[in-house]
């Protein structure tokens, strides 16, 4: 096996578009793996065999101790390594992980989208030398193979009801091309953070990605909910392969309508109407009764659980030392 290494600056359009078929091929692909979700400090691994890409890692380089040499980097693959075969894709995690330690790395982060139940023997899949960070990662799917009466009925009657009233007072969720939607968009989800309480992701980022979307409206939607002229909602989603996620929402309040519930029904139906078989919710805790998860829970699905994202650290001295680091910033 040989792995090819790429920066950001080095990819094609016809290696970008190699690398996004292979993500849609595979089960345990996720948007963000996708070259048009990473940055000038991305990273990418590539294995071939047959002419074909089999394993792909897209990385991000991180700098833990707050200075940009080369010699203090760190690797976060965030939903990767992608490959369904579990052998290869353990074989190539250790070739790559090895050349990586040679390159000087501190450590290594991956965050797979592997589910817990496809791993039989322990380990989830990361051999020596990789030690779980957390707990596992936890989501809520739904399928979309049934028909829409059937997805309106698995709602629960709460949200179904929060549907239908925003439906009567003419409130609309649609797709929207527009340029300045985008920045509709970004008022309301920083509006959001404000009152909730949380770091938004970087706006430039949240940007680069709905106008990706708005140059591939197969690949994802901005969806948006107008009141009459008004901008109320909006909901973000991306679809790799046959699976459609849901990555960035946002809503005012109003008494009279739920945006936020129209605005999740519509996503639903637009995965469907893509070919999609399966509707992930962007993450889920489960037992909540108020919150995200209960909101998410009201659309119905089924919990899943991913592997623990590990760790493999290279250079423990340093490694010590970004801890401590980290520890008296805090």
């Amino acid at each position: 096996m040989a792995l090819e290494f790429f920066t950001h600056n080095d990819l094609s359009p016809t290696l970008t578009q190699e690398i996004v078929s292979f993500l849609d091929s595979q089960t345990t692909s996720h948007p963000f793996q996708f070259p048009q979700w990473s940055g000038a400090d991305s990273y990418y691994a590539v294995l071939r065999e047959a002419n074909q890409i089999r394993w792909f890692a897209n990385c991000g380089t991180q700098f833990p101790l707050g200075t940009r040499l080369a010699g203090l980097r760190a690797l976060t693959v965030n939903r990767g390594p992608v490959c369904d075969d579990p052998e290869l894709w353990r074989a190539v995690l250790h070739e790559f992980s090895e050349q990586m330690r040679q390159e000087r790395f501190i450590y290594i982060d991956a965050a797979p989208d592997r589910l817990e139940i496809t791993e039989t023997d322990g380990t989830p899949g990361f051999g020596p030398g990789w030690n779980p960070l957390g707990e596992s990662r936890i989501s809520l799917r739904l399928n979309v193979t049934k028909s829409e009466e059937e997805l309106l009925a698995g709602l629960r009657k709460t949200t179904r009801y929060d549907v239908r009233r925003a439906e009567r007072a003419e409130v609309t969720a649609e797709p929207t091309k527009e340029p300045s939607d985008a920045q509709e968009f970004l008022r309301l989800y920083r509006s959001l953070a404000e009152r909730k309480g949380f770091s938004p992701d970087p706006e430039d980022h949240v940007l680069s990605i709905m106008r990706w979307l708005q140059t591939e409206p197969e690949r994802g939607a901005l969806l948006l909910a107008r009141d009459g002229a008004a901008v109320v909602g909006g909901a973000v989603i991306v679809r790799s392969g046959k699976r459609c996620w849901y990555v960035w929402g946002a809503n005012d309040k109003n008494d009279r309508f739920s945006a936020g519930q129209l605005l999740q029904w519509r996503a639903i139906l637009w995965a469907k109407a893509h070919g999609c078989t399966e509707y992930d919710f962007g993450g889920y805790t489960p037992h909540a009764t108020s919150g995200p998860a209960w909101f998410k829970e009201g659309f119905g699905g089924e919990v899943v659980r991913f592997v623990p994202a590990p760790r493999n650290v290279f250079r423990p001295r340093w490694h010590r030392l970004m801890q401590t680091f980290a520890r008296m910033r805090r």
